[in-house]
């Protein structure tokens, strides 16, 4: 009988001998203060909270896109309908996933609920989680990874961040996400979870009729279902569009 060797969990990862660039920014954008990303790049720095980790997302995308998005976060803010279909412009993000934490994911059904009914339930896993990371894989040479103090909402008080554009950092941070995700899918509970805080969201009023408990995948419907924030209206099949198969 042949045993299966354990996954490798990463650990820590050391390096010597980059230079760093370092900012200190109040009034720029995003863009303006990260400037572009070449392979190779390291950047460390602090804002007046300016900008949200949503705007450097956008602005990695734009220089490394097409690519593909993995978002550790503990507090989103990005329970908005309008700023989710925000960072998908152009078709530059090809896919997007989520790891939130459960406790602040399920108190705001109103807002976590068409967050859900847009991108879907497999597009998030539900675990205790508060590291705040952004991946962005871009391929060979356009791998780069976003650490921070930031929320993915604006908040107006000093924040700090790290940006490094290297395959080895972000294949470091990626197998840490991926394993994650991995763990919190073994079982039937995140998808639970999900379809719990998305039932929750049906039953508010203005909502709609509230949802049975069934998974969200068996309604037929939900790609076509309407979502509307402020003067967003979309569907699930409209959000796909923008990113393309």
């Amino acid at each position: 009988m042949t045993r299966k060797t354990p996954l490798q969990r990463p650990r820590a990862l050391r390096y010597l001998g980059k230079t760093i660039a370092k900012v200190v920014s109040r009034l720029e954008t995003a863009a303006e203060t990260i400037g572009p990303l070449p392979p190779g790049m390291r950047m460390t720095g602090v804002t007046a909270g300016q900008f949200s980790a949503i705007d450097a997302l956008e602005h990695m995308v734009n220089e490394l896109g097409p690519a593909s998005v993995r978002v550790s976060t503990w507090t989103t803010g990005i329970y908005d309908v309008e700023r989710t279909r925000a960072i998908r412009v152009d078709g530059r993000i090809t896919d997007v996933r989520f790891l939130l934490d459960r406790g602040t994911f399920e108190k705001s059904p109103q807002f976590a609920g068409p967050l859900i009914e847009v991108l879907g339930e497999s597009a998030f896993r539900c675990l205790s989680v508060h590291a705040k990371v952004i991946i962005v894989d871009g391929g060979p040479g356009r791998r780069a990874v976003f650490r921070s103090s930031m929320n993915l909402n604006k908040n107006l008080r000093t924040e700090q961040f790290d940006i490094d554009v290297d395959d080895e950092v972000a294949g470091f941070y990626a197998l840490w996400f991926d394993g994650l995700w991995e763990e919190s899918g073994r079982t039937n509970d995140n998808r639970r979870i999900i379809a719990a805080i998305y039932d929750r969201y049906r039953a508010l009023p203005g909502a709609g009729a509230p949802a049975t408990g069934e998974a969200l995948q068996d309604r037929p419907d939900l790609r076509q279902r309407r979502v509307r924030k402020g003067d967003v209206t979309m569907t699930l099949a409209d959000l796909h569009s923008l990113i393309g198969d």
